[in-house]
């Protein structure tokens, strides 16, 4: 199983870049066959906030929606994953609390790797990362 960071969708639904197409091929195809991803509720807070702060609210809740008809359901954090981010933020200068979160997830679920763009992430030893270029053919 792979955890999608958040900024897969945020490519996927946003301005041109060199992300945008192979993330919205990625979720294109999660969207008829999401076998072996997942998503976490930190995503989900992550885009309530994201498109909140952008001023399209809107947008942002139907983005959470679709993220969810997909993903029904995602990955809960609680005490194990916070206490693990707590660790990997002290241990990693340039990962942010919230990028802890989701390489917390995939360390207390035991899951494969996390789809993201993110380079920090590189740096935890021991997680895998998966460029959402490198998904699909």
């Amino acid at each position: 199983m792979k955890l999608l960071d958040t900024n897969v969708f945020v490519y996927a639904h946003g301005r041109p870049h060199p992300y945008r197409q192979p993330c919205r091929a990625l979720i294109a195809e999660l969207e008829t066959e999401p076998v072996d991803y997942n998503v976490d509720t930190e995503l989900l807070q992550e885009i309530l906030h994201l498109y909140s702060l952008r001023g399209d609210r809107v947008f942002g809740l139907n983005v959470f929606d679709d993220i969810l008809t997909i993903f029904p359901y995602p990955f809960a954090v609680g005490r194990g994953e916070a206490v693990a981010a707590r660790r990997l933020v002290e241990a990693y200068p340039r990962l942010s609390p919230r990028d802890a979160i989701h390489a917390a997830v995939v360390q207390t679920q035991d899951l494969d790797a996390l789809v993201s763009t993110d380079k920090a992430f590189r740096d935890v030893a021991g997680l895998n990362v998966i460029d959402p270029a490198n998904t699909t053919d």
